[in-house]
């Protein structure tokens, strides 16, 4: 199974942005924002499953940020987030096919339709996150202000 990755670029002012943000709040952020640009396309996943009798494949189909079981070691200084299915071998006979049963991939079509649009929704999401982030940090600095200032 081959693995793809994307490279972003042009987002300088956004990690800027991030950078000045607290650490844990930042990754928070960075979390948060794949989260939701992935959605879209566990959507167009679960739209493609061909023949799904007891709804189980379409249903596990999902995002997380967490890592997937089986997965080895996390890099901590990475944000990362998963979508597909659960761990079920229906998923892996149906995307591939297997001796008795033609692929039927739902998948790799979601990724392909999707991609172009998810680094626009991360670019999207990711500024509405930090500006929402910065609020809650100067509501909070202000609240400790009126309380004595620790």
């Amino acid at each position: 199974m081959s693995r793809s990755r994307v490279k972003v670029e042009g987002l300088r002012e956004l990690d800027r942005a991030l950078g000045d943000l607290k650490l844990s709040t930042a990754r928070n952020v960075g979390r948060r924002t794949l989260k939701q640009a992935l959605e879209p396309m566990a959507e167009a996943a679960r739209q493609n499953v061909a023949k799904d009798r007891s709804g189980e494949l379409r249903a596990s189909i999902g995002v997380t940020s967490g890592r997937p079981k089986g997965r080895g070691y996390r890099r901590q200084d990475r944000i990362e987030a998963h979508m597909g299915p659960g761990q079920l071998p229906q998923a892996i006979q149906e995307e591939f096919g297997n001796r008795r049963q033609s692929p039927r991939p739902f998948m790799r079509p979601a990724w392909d339709a999707g991609k172009g649009l998810l680094l626009e929704n991360v670019k999207t999401i990711l500024s509405e996150e930090i500006a929402k982030a910065v609020q809650r940090a100067a509501r909070k600095a202000a609240r400790q202000a009126a309380k004595g200032g620790k």
